[in-house]
């Protein structure tokens, strides 16, 4: 950014905002914060100048979180909205839903807060579109980030956490558990022998796939009861399985390391969450776009762009920079379509997920879609081989079917 970030900070307990003034003090060449003690004088300096990004506490007298972030959202839609609270129960936790961007637990250390205001800016900032924060500010329907996913965080901040610890908060949720042992024993990994054991598989993923793969199953699957006869979910699933598959494969092909592999494999698995969530909200306004870009033949990001101002790359690669994935999965998701000149001249997870949307063999799923080819000139600057050569590395792996 070329100005300072502006953030808002609501609770009424002055003690606390004293506090958070105390604990981020050295933020101040970067920030400019401001207090507020309800919602009604949070609302009121909102009137008055614009904000980057909302804190609330959820438990205040007059006009609660949920209140207030309700009424930011419909007004003010662009502003990051963010909830800091240790006295929410279950049922308020569930009303956030579609209202905050992400939910923080007190206590909350001022290098996680500063982290979390950091990443949640950072997504939208770096694909600087203002349409796009607009467009997801008045969604009612947002993928909310799993509790697992939050205790499995908790956990791996203490360094003495086991792998048996992890497995454990893993076999808590049944349904997570099922979806996990099922991904790990598809042709998604590949594995020679069948895992029947969650500890195993924690093992095996290692714990940043594993994060990120409870982020991609809670994503797919909290929508998986909504009637979107129209949206071909399942068929969805499939094409994500698939480009995160053959995008490891591009990594390895190009002897990547295994640390953009896995990389490569997570976004391809999520680089299409940002249809799901269109799809969801938008209902037959999105349904519209899809017909269009089918009967016009045109690549479906491009007619997002033209009836939404964004895509649902850009879509997806903001939710989930708001909840904190590691940024070259991030940019992976979000320029998925269109590379263009890639921050480092290096083969990244970007480059593979590109390759592996682009370059699909003739079984691959999703029709509807009709992918452009590959950016030739965003390969060439990375050195990559000519198009036919990549072919000829497409036809030498197996992929997932």
């Amino acid at each position: 950014m070329n100005r300072p970030l502006r953030i808002l900070f609501v609770d009424d307990e002055p003690m606390v905002l004293d506090g958070l003034r105390r604990a981020l003090r050295s933020m101040r060449t970067q920030w400019i914060m401001e207090f507020a003690t309800s919602g009604a004088e949070a609302l009121a300096r909102l009137e008055k100048s614009p904000f980057d990004v909302l804190v609330s506490d959820m438990r205040m007298p007059g006009m609660n979180g949920v209140e207030l972030l309700r009424a930011v959202m419909q007004r003010w839609p662009e502003v990051v909205r963010l909830i800091l609270s240790g006295q929410a129960d279950e049922q308020q936790i569930l009303q956030c839903v579609g209202l905050a961007h992400q939910y923080l637990a007190k206590p909350c250390d001022p290098e996680s807060l500063r982290s979390a205001i950091h990443r949640a800016t950072l997504a939208g900032h770096s694909l600087n579109n203002p349409r796009l924060r607009q467009l997801l500010g008045r969604l009612d329907h947002l993928p909310s980030v799993p509790r697992l996913y939050e205790e499995l965080l908790q956990k791996l901040e203490d360094p003495e956490t086991t792998l048996e610890e992890l497995a454990a908060v893993v076999a808590r949720d049944p349904a997570m558990t099922a979806q996990i042992l099922k991904l790990v024993n598809s042709a998604f990994f590949g594995l020679p022998h069948t895992v029947a054991d969650i500890q195993e598989a924690v093992g095996f993923l290692g714990l940043n796939t594993l994060k990120t793969l409870v982020l991609a199953l809670h994503a797919f699957h909290q929508y998986e009861s909504r009637n979107l006869g129209w949206f071909p979910y399942e068929t969805l699933w499939r094409h994500s399985l698939e480009v995160g598959a053959r995008a490891r494969q591009w990594a390895r092909e190009m002897h990547a390391s295994t640390d953009v592999a896995e990389q490569a494999a997570v976004a391809g698995l999520l680089h299409d969450v940002g249809q799901l969530v269109l799809a969801v909200n938008l209902g037959e306004e999105y349904a519209q776009i899809w017909r269009e870009a089918r009967q016009q033949t045109l690549p479906l990001d491009e007619a997002e762009q033209a009836a939404l101002g964004t895509t649902h790359a850009e879509v997806g690669g903001y939710l989930l920079g708001l909840w904190g994935l590691p940024e070259p999965v991030v940019e992976a998701i979000a320029h998925h379509h269109q590379p263009g000149n890639p921050a480092s001249p290096e083969f990244s997870a970007l480059t593979a997920v590109h390759l592996a949307e682009t370059l699909r063999p003739p079984n691959a799923t999703f029709p509807e879609e009709h992918p452009r080819g590959p950016d030739v000139g965003y390969l060439q600057r990375l050195g990559l081989p000519d198009r036919p050569t990549l072919e000829q590395h497409l036809a030498n792996f197996s992929l997932c079917p």
